[in-house]
């Protein structure tokens, strides 16, 4: 009886790592798809913001631009920037995920056609707190505007 249920509890941690990993991995999907979106149309507003889960155990999802200093934000910011800069400066990421060592070897993300360098212009990283496994954004282009711009 012991060693079943050692087995089904070592079998029950293994499913929800795996869960937390498909919900990084569909997170990642579904604002590339929205962002898509938004780039594709001629004009974009998303006054309410569209909220996507991810595992509790993340605290914060950052649009960052490692080619430019630090900017605003507080300790969690400079803290977040020192680790992922140190990490991942070589990368072609612009969106990471933090703690790092929580994000099933998914760290960071290049997401395509958002403005980096509008985005993190007074902050960067550019922050978004995860609570409670949820995590919102709003997706904003004007019309004629190249990029899209993601914002709390």
């Amino acid at each position: 009886i012991v060693f079943i249920l050692v087995v089904a509890g070592i079998a029950i941690t293994h499913f929800l790592e795996i869960k937390k990993c498909a919900q990084i991995s569909l997170f990642k999907e579904d604002l590339q798809t929205d962002v898509g979106k938004a780039w594709n149309s001629q004009k974009f507003t998303d006054n309410i913001g569209k909220s996507y889960s991810l595992p509790s155990n993340l605290d914060y999802v950052c649009f960052a631009n490692l080619s430019n200093p630090l900017k605003g934000g507080g300790d969690a910011e400079r803290d977040i920037y020192s680790d992922i800069k140190m990490l991942y400066e070589f990368s072609k990421g612009n969106m990471f995920f933090y703690p790092t060592e929580k994000s099933c070897d998914m760290p960071y993300a290049n997401i395509k056609h958002i403005d980096i360098n509008k985005m993190t212009e007074s902050k960067n990283p550019y922050c978004f707190p995860v609570k409670n496994g949820k995590i919102t954004i709003k997706i904003d282009k004007g019309f004629n505007e190249g990029l899209v711009k993601l914002s709390s």
